[in-house]
């Protein structure tokens, strides 16, 4: 009891009474502790650290919201100017992060719920940047790690090519070693072979690091990383045999300035070779640590998996924010009723306005709690991998890119449909600016492309699978680090089960759930991997075979492979979670979930024969039903979601609930809201002359 209370304690410090307001009513309707369901994915080191990264915002007035668009150079600068102040306060450093690598994800979490664009650009700058030499590199490069963390420099992350992303193998950038010099020279063809879309390149970056095919003695060893030198961190020119440049303006994440480089036979130190897991001796000669080129090859998968490891969180963050937003306000905002009643009803006891957005607050739950798993997961591989300490390196790293490969695109289309829901549901207002909504959702469309197009990416993951379905029956724990393969045991048995539940109530068993997903998942790599093999008879090339195969299997493989086991990882942190009142509350948003990826996939339970009859309905019931046994809850879920109300910065979605107050300030305050513009004479030259002219 008394560790209770002072868990209680500090709870209260970091998380202080919300307003009174429009939203007690829904409030005192909780069966649950609002800041002890933060618990389910946070930590008391996590929440501090939130606490003092919004406490120090909130009180520094460069970190002040403006109301008006600003125009990109401003929001270049502004982004710039906070990514440096937010850095030199160095809430996190790496001994905090190796001691709880929960820190890692609060601390970006707390950066996204302020602004995007920041989030980012410290991201690239610093972390993403560091950690790949930190992954990649050797001793003598650790003296730019050191400037890194001094901000002495800043760096960036570039891979695709203007006309190559997902192909890596086609990228045109080439670094020839040159042995009686020690040096490579990098190059670029012409435009298409130049880096684009590189984050924090096109107006501050000082340093790249730059994917290259390795060219020695006339042979191509693939693609290989360098750190290189772009600008003078003096003057921030760029050196000579650098090309370097901004794409412009986005449809979102503006405050972030990606750039595009280009290499006129530019020569670089032998030094600058990232070349841990392989690369050229003096000589020229190729060397790796890995006598199994696919050893080496899995071990740098792990790596260079945390991009996509990170999207998964980034995504969660946005869908977060929104959800927040919206079920606030369905709270607050009241039409039509039953007919006499003396009031107006809450749109959030509506039936449509629950299964637009309950589904999505428990998909919010799941990749929460998910992401912060999978991030930890990273961090520690990554560590491992520093000091060679992880024998299954190999084997994680290639299951790890699979995994990452198949729900960074789940994420990025979850929360994009989530968000554009909870803007709809927010009706007229939800398209005003200050709801916030509109640039949650264009911020996350980034998601859907980068590090990857999304349908490109999941084919990353079916190729694996079907790999692996060739051999299922000697499967062993080693092939499976991460427990993603665990639908395929005694698969050819499973296989031939047929669904056996007949009331809401059966299907609603988050056990039973996850059970239809197990078979729906070996499903549809059995479906997948016999078209495939009926192509292949049919005299396919083993191209053509992969590519007419996508629509309708491995696409949705590899979709339905990252539900399967983020459901799976929901289901088992709902039930190991300590507090009674919230696992309660946990288990039926596993339930929710289950039910509502599984509805989507209702054509392919009945066309492999493992629903028949009346059971979808059963299914669609339960949604129903689960729903509105959720909506007394909502508010103080989302409560648990959101970070405070400076970065929630929406009229619709403060945490007072009086949003029709703060559209009222918003409106009127405005700048020109209720000033006559400057071109009034030009309405009324048209309206007293033109006229008489038509």
């Amino acid at each position: 009891m008394a560790k209770d209370q002072g868990v209680d304690e500090q709870l209260r410090l970091y998380l202080p009474d919300l307003p009174k307001g429009p939203l007690d009513h829904y409030r005192k309707k909780a069966t649950f502790d609002w800041r002890r369901m933060k618990l389910a994915y946070d930590n008391l080191n996590t929440l501090k650290l939130k606490h003092d990264i919004w406490s120090f915002m909130e009180s520094h007035p460069l970190f002040k919201h403006t109301e008006a668009t600003q125009v990109l150079d401003d929001e270049r600068h502004i982004a710039t100017k906070r990514m440096y102040t937010i850095y030199n306060e160095q809430f996190l450093r790496f001994e905090k992060i190796a001691e709880d690598p929960k820190t890692f994800q609060a601390e970006s979490e707390a950066l996204f719920m302020f602004d995007s664009s920041l989030a980012v650009k410290v991201s690239l700058t610093f972390r993403m940047f560091s950690n790949a030499i930190q992954g990649n590199g050797k001793g003598h490069h650790y003296p730019i790690i050191e400037d890194v963390e001094k901000a002495k420099i800043g760096g960036c992350f570039a891979l695709t090519e203007v006309s190559h992303g997902s192909n890596a193998k086609g990228m045109r950038t080439t670094a020839t070693y040159i042995p009686e010099k020690r040096q490579f020279v990098m190059h670029s063809a012409d435009f298409e072979a130049a880096k684009c879309w590189v984050g924090s390149l096109g107006k501050c970056a000082t340093h790249a690091i730059v994917y290259a095919m390795l060219i020695s003695k006339g042979k191509n060893h693939g693609l290989h990383t360098f750190v290189v030198p772009i600008r003078d961190p003096k003057t921030l020119k760029p050196f000579p045999g650098v090309i370097v440049g901004d794409l412009g303006e986005k449809i979102g994440l503006n405050g972030v300035d990606n750039g595009f480089v280009m290499f006129n036979n530019y020569h670089l130190p032998k030094e600058a070779a990232l070349d841990k897991l392989g690369g050229v001796d003096d000589n020229g000669d190729y060397k790796t640590p890995f006598r199994d080129p696919n050893k080496r090859f899995g071990a740098a998968l792990g790596i260079l998996s945390g991009g996509r490891v990170h999207i998964t969180s980034i995504s969660t963050y946005y869908l977060q924010k929104a959800i927040v937003i919206a079920i606030r306000y369905s709270a607050v905002r009241k039409q039509f009723g039953p007919e006499n009643a003396q009031e107006e009803t809450p749109v959030l006891e509506y039936q449509q306005q629950q299964i637009r957005l309950l589904p999505y607050l428990a998909a919010t739950y799941a990749m929460k709690i998910f992401s912060v798993w999978l991030s930890c997961l990273h961090i520690n591989m990554t560590i491992n991998s520093f000091v060679g300490e992880d024998p299954q390196a190999a084997a994680r790293g290639i299951e790890l890119h699979a995994l990452s490969s198949a729900v960074k695109p789940l994420f990025g289309w979850t929360s994009r449909d989530g968000i554009q829901n909870c803007r709809e549901a927010c009706g007229g207002h939800g398209y005003l600016k200050a709801a916030a909504i509109g640039d949650l959702r264009n911020d996350n469309d980034a998601n859907c492309t980068y590090e990857g197009e999304n349908s490109l990416l999941l084919q990353q993951a079916s190729n694996w699978l079907l790999n692996v379905w060739g051999r299922r029956g000697g499967l062993t724990p080693e092939d499976s680090p991460l427990g993603s393969l665990h639908f395929l045991q005694n698969v050819d048995q499973l296989l031939q089960e047929k669904c056996p539940w007949k009331t809401v109530q059966e299907f609603m068993e988050p056990a039973n759930l996850i059970h239809a997903y197990k078979w729906l998942t070996a499903f549809t790599l059995k479906m997948t991997a016999e078209k495939v093999a009926l192509l292949k008879g049919q005299g396919k090339d083993n191209f053509s075979a992969k590519n007419e195969s996508q629509s309708y299997n491995a696409v949705t493989l590899s979709v339905v492979y990252g539900e399967n086991y983020v459901l799976n990882n929901f289901y088992k942190a709902a039930q190991e979670f300590e507090d009674a009142q919230c696992r309660a509350v946990l288990l039926k948003l596993v339930a929710l979930y289950g039910a509502f990826l599984l509805e989507k996939h209702l054509a392919t339970l009945y066309i492999g024969g493992y629903l028949c009859g009346e059971q979808g309905l059963c299914l669609r019931d339960g949604i129903l039903q689960l729903c509105g046994a959720l909506s007394p809850e909502a508010i103080a879920l989302v409560d648990s979601l959101a970070p405070p109300d400076f970065c929630i910065k929406s009229i619709l979605g403060m945490s007072d609930g009086e949003a029709y107050k703060h559209l009222q300030s918003s409106v009127m305050t405005y700048p020109g809201s209720m000033t006559r513009p400057e071109w009034w004479r030009d309405v009324v030259y048209w309206q007293s002359y033109a006229p008489s002219k038509l």
